[in-house]
């Protein structure tokens, strides 16, 4: 299985080759990625005037905070060409929306959380309570199976190790462009990115109805708009 790395290539010149390359193909869907995690940046700046938040709130921006560090970490190293790699932070940021989404329905545990030897309820356990509590639309639901596929880039696994493959079986050694696998990041960044605005907007009332929560409002219509085009689109093999 021969490795697929130009001579004289430095991991910062592969880099810096496939970040062209991501930008070059795909600036709008990289442009809505860097605006959705923008917005959440917003929404921070907006909660500073906010005073005297209770212990739930302020767990709950701690929790997003730390979400979208992991998914802006995770968003550079997928354009940059490392897929697997980006996948598992974005499941670190999909478990802190999970925690935080979970709180806002728990949020008389806040305090409790807060100490350092509290033991937090499991992703599962939280992906179940708040299954039950579905009839609550003022929080988003957990979407069946992208947790589950997160997962599997986490530790060695068939998906995580493919992921260094190419169509032909040829191993890719350091970063590398693929079309199919960028997009399919660009995907669960895109939903992760729209469940912390709500979240955000859910647990402070000063956000709601304000031009944050509008402008939250029309970068989800974007994303909703891009993947119906994405499902209209036919998959091409090998890209």
């Amino acid at each position: 299985m021969p490795a697929r790395l130009p001579h004289g290539s430095t991991w910062e010149d592969r880099e810096r080759a496939v970040h062209r390359q991501a930008w070059q193909y795909h600036s709008d869907e990289i442009g809505l990625a860097d605006d959705l995690l923008s917005h959440l940046m917003r929404g921070f700046r907006e909660l500073e005037a906010v005073k005297s938040p209770d212990e739930a709130q302020e767990l709950t921006l701690t929790l997003v905070g730390g979400a979208a560090n992991f998914l802006r970490s995770a968003h550079n190293l997928a354009l940059d060409g490392y897929y697997v790699q980006a996948l598992s932070l974005a499941r670190n940021a999909y478990e802190y929306w999970l925690a935080g989404a979970w709180l806002s329905s728990s949020p008389q545990d806040a305090a409790r959380l807060r100490e350092e030897s509290a033991a937090w309820p499991t992703p599962s356990r939280m992906k179940e309570a708040l299954a039950q509590d579905a009839s609550d639309d003022s929080v988003a639901p957990v979407e069946e199976g992208v947790y589950d596929h997160l997962s599997r880039f986490t530790y060695p696994s068939s998906a995580s190790v493919s992921g260094a493959l190419d169509s032909k079986g040829t191993l890719r050694s350091g970063p590398f462009y693929q079309r199919r696998r960028l997009l399919a990041f660009l995907d669960l960044a895109y939903r992760t990115a729209t469940l912390l605005h709500r979240l955000l907007a859910q647990s402070f009332p000063s956000l709601r109805d304000s031009e944050w929560s509008r402008r939250s409002d029309e970068l989800a219509t974007k994303v909703t708009a891009w993947a119906a085009r994405q499902a209209a689109e036919p998959e091409e093999a090998g890209q």
